[in-house]
Order: C-alpha cells, then sequence, then structure tokens
C-alpha cells in the first residue's frame, strides 16, 4: 500500500466516523473492523492528550495539563470479555473474575458468580474449580481462596484475585503499566 492510499484511507475512516452520533457507536464501528479483517488492535495504556498552551478569548493563555493513565470502561462483561478474548477455560475465568473485582469493584467473589456470567454469554467452562485450582497453583499465584461455605467439596467457595491475577487480565487488555494501587492486594507478591 502506498502512503497516498494509506492517508485517503484513513481520511475516509475520519470522515466515516465523524458522522457518527457517540464514541459508544463509534468504538463498535471499529471493533466491528478489527474483528472483518482479523487485526489485532493493542488498547493503550493512557489517554492520547498532549500538554500544550491555548490562549483564550480574553488573551490569558490556559494550559493543558498533561494526559492521566485511563483504563478502558466496560458497560458490559461481554465487552470485557470481547476485548480480552480468551482462549483458555482459565483465561476465561479470570475474565469473569476481573469483571466482578476490578470492573464491578467487589473485593471478593463466589466461583459461582464467575461461573454464572461466563455460562450466560454463551462461554462456559467445564469445571469451574478445576480453573480456579490451576490459578492458585501459578506461581505467583493468580487467584487465592478467601472462604468456603460448607463441609462437602461441592461448596462454593469465595476467591480473591491477586495483584498478579489481576496483572494477567490487564496484560491481555493491553494494559502494560503497574497495576492501579486501588486494585492491588494489601500483601502485593514479590
Amino acid at each position: 500500500m502506498t502512503v497516498d492510499a494509506e492517508i485517503q484511507a484513513m481520511t475516509s475512516v475520519v470522515s466515516a466516523l465523524n458522522g457518527l452520533e457517540d464514541d459508544a457507536t463509534r468504538a463498535r464501528v471499529l471493533r466491528w473492523a478489527a474483528e472483518r479483517f482479523a487485526i489485532s488492535v493493542p488498547v493503550p495504556n493512557t489517554a492520547v492528550t498532549v500538554s500544550d498552551s491555548t490562549v483564550n478569548d480574553d488573551g490569558r493563555t490556559r494550559t493543558k495539563s498533561p494526559a492521566v493513565p485511563t483504563d478502558p470502561v466496560f458497560d458490559d462483561f461481554v465487552d470485557l470479555f470481547d476485548a480480552v478474548d480468551p482462549k483458555t477455560e482459565l483465561d476465561k475465568v479470570l475474565t469473569g473474575a476481573y469483571w466482578l473485582q476490578a470492573v464491578n469493584a467487589q473485593p471478593s467473589w463466589q466461583s459461582a458468580k464467575v461461573n454464572n456470567l461466563l455460562k450466560d454469554t454463551g462461554h462456559g467452562v467445564s469445571n469451574i474449580t478445576t480453573s480456579l485450582t490451576s490459578a492458585q497453583k501459578k506461581s505467583p499465584a493468580l487467584v487465592r481462596q478467601m472462604a468456603k461455605s460448607g463441609r462437602a467439596a461441592q461448596s462454593w467457595k469465595t476467591y480473591k484475585l491477586t495483584t498478579s491475577g489481576i496483572a494477567y487480565i490487564r496484560n491481555k487488555l493491553g494494559l502494560t503499566g503497574g497495576v492501579p494501587v486501588v486494585l492491588a492486594d494489601d500483601e502485593a507478591e514479590s
């Protein structure tokens, strides 16, 4: 592709996106285009804002503040699931756990809630307990069991993603910076 053809394509994309009513619609179109052409587009880990100065109408100079790192916003679990694009059962379970703990700010979650999220979206796993046990056995551990209700082996257990588990999913989202302090474990792994 020549540079002129690339610039023409970019101009066409900008023109098409400017004609849409909101950012959510633009995002859906861009996700569709990426899927249509089978390309992976990494999510940047910072907002693209350049620090610069502008002069107001009254002649005073106003300086824009530098960009603050931002995470993508997911309104629905399926949006997060599509962004992570998990290929393994372990990745599916960790994505569900991330939705509950990081996106919805739950300090811990039951395996049943993750299992239901996955089943409701048509991406169930064969055995949630096996996947979570596997995540606990990783080094460093991606998940920690916090509690168990009942004595039976089938009792629902309460879990928490570790800082490493959160970082694992953030990496899948293209967020390569550190885990925000608000999402980190009280006792982060070494």
